[in-house]
């Protein structure tokens, strides 16, 4: 255990970035518990994020997002895999920073197309009809919609990379100093 810890630590990223398999192994290395913050919205819905889509869009999720970002924030101590479009504004980011420590896990998009491909749970993925994006179709979207949240990502106090070569235990073990180190620091 390190001494000194936030009491919630939120690791960010784009869909793939393996945000809820590295929160797994962070949490039990921290001997903290783990919440995926997908499993709390589906919780609170009672219906899949898909369901949610394609019963009332985007815009509805991203508001039943942060209503249980929110509660989070007042009722949970551990780590929190964040949603890749979590971080929707400016706002939510400070906040995010006042309540916790907030890291962000990189990954290209050549490995997160590469993960995601063949999950049926990423709405993103299929056209207004319902059917699989081509590939090309499908990584320049990706590409954009990266890159419009990068700069939010990027207001992370710890950063690391997640290149889908390294094991999650390497990832967690350097992903452990880093934070011991930011503890001890500040």
């Amino acid at each position: 255990m390190i001494s000194g810890l936030p009491e919630r630590i939120f690791l960010c990223g784009f869909m793939g970035a393996g945000k809820s398999v590295i929160g797994r192994k962070l949490a039990k290395e921290l001997e903290l518990s783990f919440l995926d913050l997908d499993d709390k919205i589906e919780e609170q819905a009672g219906q899949s994020i898909p369901e949610i889509f394609e019963e009332s869009g985007e815009s509805a999720f991203r508001v039943a997002e942060r209503r249980a970002l929110q509660e989070v924030i007042k009722e949970f101590e551990g780590v929190v895999s964040l949603g890749g479009g979590s971080l929707q504004n400016q706002y939510i980011v400070d906040h995010l920073k006042l309540n916790g420590l907030l890291i962000f896990i990189e990954a290209p998009i050549s490995v997160i197309l590469d993960r995601i491909s063949q999950d049926d749970n990423r709405p993103l993925l299929l056209d207004e009809h319902g059917n699989p994006k081509s590939k090309k179709k499908l990584e320049n979207e990706l590409t954009a919609l990266y890159e419009e949240r990068l700069p939010l990502y990027e207001q992370a106090v710890i950063q690391i990379q997640n290149d889908g070569k390294k094991s999650v235990e390497d990832i967690v073990e350097k992903l452990l100093k880093k934070i011991r180190n930011h503890v001890e620091y500040y």
